[in-house]
């Protein structure tokens, strides 16, 4: 065995190595400083996609510039319910994509049609490398059943996942190898260590990056067995060349800081979350200008006892130099910072977060964004339910952005004609009340000092477009309305950092002249004294 320079962040599991007897080698070559400082989470661009109906969604990025994702039981852009169908995804911009069935995966089953030992067929990551999709399926079994088909239920009633298979198609979806009795009498993997794998991507066809040896492998990242709220990661790859044999003796797990054939050698990948509840994945992206790959985390908040509905779930964002890490939080979002649900059922979550391969943008302070993809309960198949194809852009910073200093309510705001007060809306704004009008041409200003500025608002179908001022230039018009769905509450609808230092005056100016509402939350201040 040869011996090659390990990285320093590994070194502590140099023991694991000597006992696993992994093989190193160039891979876990050394690590430079991270990347990204700074994070958000722009939740005023939600868009929600009224023709969907599903989740799971995970775009892959086709030679033929489509984008192309199944979704987990629900009819896709179909019309028949099935355990998961296939999706073609077409249009000029991330919010302005028109999706359509390829194949409804018959063979899989209806949605919710299950074996005899209780389980379901779900997808958890997919890809195009060179020409070929490919997509992991496995059994999972809902926190309701008993785990893994077993005995009891899991404890912390989480959706459990075993016999992992790999499938491809050479047609663009249309017809897709190993079948499943295949799939479902020999599955690759029956450990459940490896069951719920994203691919890490690197742009369209598989990218054509030499990053981590990209030419030569592709990677994909797996907890240990868990839709929801797994305990530890393991990382996978194979030869890009080896890839369509579908055979899981072609894959190799990281260990140690080196590679190993057996999956009960493998080791953490270092600095991600490692215990009970904190590990899911979605699919990472590689984002060249800031040299690092990012990767959606989530987890459920709390104990709960009612499938599906844990008091609050987390969005969490993650940045490595290389898939093996070492990987570093970045910051985070919970579902109730997405979405207003105030009432004791408090019972709307998003989850499922993963990225998007397509529509990354580098912006010229040197931020990139990427858009977040997600769905959520409940799941009831009409226009205003959660359980759709949701995205909205996320950006990351190379610098860190200004720190909150002050959140100011509403009546620290001066008003013109036309706006009435309204307290005790029960709807989650900030301090329960709000300042709305109807009245065209009605404004506020809000004087502060401070570096940025957020002016917070809400968004819902009845809302109307505002028009933004800072410092007397106007910054636009900005759209309060949200397609049908649970009210947005307590939105940062407007948001600018870097502001010179001192005093400066927003102005908010209701521009609708429809009779829609417009509706002021407060502000939030960054910086300054």
């Amino acid at each position: 065995m040869t011996t090659k320079p390990i990285s320093i962040a590994v070194a502590f599991l140099l023991c694991e190595l000597l006992v696993a007897g992994c093989r190193t080698d160039k891979s876990s070559g050394t690590n430079r400083g991270q990347a990204i400082a700074d994070v958000f989470v722009d939740v005023s661009q939600i868009h929600h996609d009224v023709k969907s109906n599903g989740d799971s969604w995970d775009y892959l990025w086709a030679d033929d510039d489509n984008l192309y994702s199944f979704a987990c039981d629900s009819r896709g852009y179909g019309t028949q319910y099935r355990n998961f169908n296939f999706n073609r995804l077409t249009g000029p911009a991330w919010n302005q994509l028109a999706g359509e069935i390829v194949n409804s995966m018959d063979e899989y089953g209806k949605a919710d049609q299950s074996f005899a030992n209780g389980a379901n067929w779900k997808t958890t990551g997919a890809e195009c490398i060179d020409g070929v999709f490919y997509a992991f399926i496995a059994e999972n079994w809902y926190g309701k059943q008993r785990a893994y088909g077993g005995a009891a239920r899991d404890p912390f009633m989480r959706q459990t996942v075993n016999n992992m298979s790999l499938i491809k198609s050479t047609d663009k979806g249309k017809t897709w190898t190993r079948g499943e009795k295949e799939n479902y009498d020999a599955p690759m993997w029956t450990n459940k260590l490896y069951s719920t794998a994203f691919f890490f991507k690197y742009g369209q066809n598989g990218g054509n990056t030499v990053q981590d040896d990209r030419d030569k492998f592709v990677y994909a990242m797996s907890n240990d067995g868990y839709w929801d709220s797994g305990s530890r990661f393991r990382l996978g790859r194979v030869a890009r060349d080896k890839i369509g044999n579908l055979n899981a003796t072609d894959w190799e797990y990281f260990c140690g800081g080196g590679w190993t054939e057996n999956l009960d050698q493998s080791t953490r990948v270092p600095g991600l979350p490692d215990g009970t509840n904190l590990c899911t994945m979605g699919s990472p992206i590689w984002l060249p200008s800031l040299k690092t790959y990012v990767a959606p985390l989530w987890h459920d908040i709390g104990r709960f006892t009612s499938w599906y509905y844990p008091p609050d779930v987390m969005f969490e964002f993650w940045q490595a130099p290389h898939p093996w890490g070492p990987w570093s939080r970045i910051g985070g979002k919970s579902a109730m910072e997405f979405i207003g649900d105030p009432g004791p059922k408090r019972i709307h979550r998003w989850y499922g977060p993963t990225f998007s391969p397509k529509f990354i943008t580098n912006n010229l302070d040197g931020s990139v964004t990427a858009i977040l993809l997600f769905s959520g309960s409940t799941w009831e198949d009409k226009p205003d339910s959660l359980y759709k194809n949701n995205s909205c852009p996320v950006t990351f910073y190379p610098h860190p952005q200004p720190k909150l200093r002050e959140t100011f309510n509403d009546t620290d705001a001066k008003y013109s004609d036309g706006w009435f007060y309204q307290t005790n809306r029960n709807v989650g704004d900030w301090n329960n009340d709000a300042h709305v009008t109807t009245n065209t041409g009605s404004y506020c200003e809000f004087t502060f000092k401070g570096v940025g500025i957020e002016v917070l608002s809400e968004k819902f179908h009845d809302m109307g477009e505002i028009e933004v001022a800072l410092d007397g230039v106007s910054q636009g018009r900005i759209q309060l309305y949200q397609d049908p769905m649970p009210r947005l509450y307590r939105i940062p609808v407007f948001r600018r950092m870097a502001l010179s230092s001192g005093r400066h005056t927003v102005r908010v100016t209701n521009i609708a002249t429809n009779g829609a509402f417009c509706i002021v939350d407060g502000f939030r201040v960054y910086g300054g004294r």
